[in-house]
């Protein structure tokens, strides 16, 4: 490697350039994290008006409360054996290679065998 002071240089200029393109890198990725909250944030909006609009037709058209709804709630979050709030998604092994499957994934990430859906919402 050349030795930058050899020719009067003292290599502050490419450090700066250096962390300049860094810093224009972080800036950049920073505004395309932002972008994607934004964008979860939107889709979470649409789907809550969704699901109270859901909700306040299945009330007008059956006998349902709003206990009945929490109830079923506390229910369906204690499947998974812990009320966290969260409908936790089971763990599934590949019927092919056995392996363990992602949640995330429709696929096996090993043998690619295509996973089983176990209910409606696997299969969305």
């Amino acid at each position: 490697m050349i030795n930058p002071l050899m020719f009067g240089h003292d290599g502050s200029g490419m450090a700066a350039a250096s962390s300049a393109a860094d810093a224009a890198r972080a800036t950049a990725a920073a505004g395309s994290a932002k972008r994607d909250v934004t964008n979860l944030e939107d889709r979470i909006e649409r789907l809550s008006l969704v699901c109270m609009a859901m909700w306040s037709l299945i009330q007008d058209k059956t006998q349902l409360t709003e206990e009945d709804l929490l109830e079923r709630v506390k229910m369906i979050d204690l499947m998974d054996g812990q009320e966290d709030g969260k409908a936790s998604r089971s763990i599934q092994k590949c019927r092919a290679c056995n392996r363990v499957m992602s949640p995330r994934h429709r696929k096996c990430l090993y043998c690619g065998e295509k996973k089983l859906a176990q209910s409606a919402f696997d299969a969305i």
